[in-house]
């Protein structure tokens, strides 16, 4: 006997097998569902907790930036404190090499009888002059380096202070979000759209599995 052009049981096999995965995926779903809700338990208190744990995060965190940007101000202020003083240095260095060159070609002519007994002391001088020469090369590049690494704890400083209003920016407006009530029951209304929805398909499911088990039956 034929059903809608289909021989009963063939479409009875069908509705049958169709209505079981139906009725097996209708559970998986169902146990998700069921999961979800069992893991939701005081989800916005939780959230709320994890919120106020955030905010005091980044509270601390700004904390630490601003101990940080004042701690690279000092750095910065001493770097250049040095810088200045080697600077100054230089000049008393060239001041001494200069001196140092005048006293040595004055050693050295002074002359007794033919004799020089100052040739020593001016020698010492010459090597006193090239000394202090090279050691204020030295001091002027180290100069030169300690100004670019002031100008680096400058810019360091300043980025660090913009950081750190931004975080507390970002702390604030975590602190005020108070719309976790809201999302918590949008979470619910759609686990129970999605449950009445399973239930739908569930109930379709058994059904075409009950039809399908009839025409499966030899027709009395």
């Amino acid at each position: 006997m034929d059903v809608l052009g289909f021989e009963r049981r063939k479409l009875g096999t069908g509705m049958l097998v169709f209505g079981i995965i139906g009725v097996l995926l209708a559970a998986v779903v169902a146990a998700g569902l069921i999961g979800g809700a069992i893991a939701a338990r005081n989800l916005d208190d939780r959230l709320s907790a994890d919120q106020e744990r955030i905010a005091a995060s980044l509270t601390r965190l700004t904390a630490s930036m601003d101990s940080l940007a004042l701690t690279t101000d000092h750095a910065g202020t001493t770097l250049r404190a040095a810088s200045d003083a080697l600077d100054g240095a230089q000049g008393v260095l060239g001041g001494v090499a200069d001196t140092s060159v005048a006293v040595s070609g004055a050693l050295g002519a002074f002359s007794i009888l033919g004799n020089q007994p100052l040739a020593g002391a001016s020698d010492k001088l010459q090597a006193l002059a090239r000394s202090v020469t090279d050691f204020q090369a030295k001091a002027d590049s180290l100069a030169t380096a300690l100004a670019t690494n002031a100008d680096d704890a400058a810019s360091m400083t300043g980025q660090i202070r913009l950081l750190k209003d931004e975080a507390n920016q970002l702390a604030t407006q975590v602190a005020a979000f108070d719309r976790i009530g809201e999302i918590v029951g949008l979470l619910i209304g759609a686990a129970v759209i999605c449950g009445l929805l399973t239930a739908w398909i569930a109930l379709g499911a058994a059904f075409c599995a009950w039809a399908g088990w009839r025409l499966r039956r030899p027709p009395a």
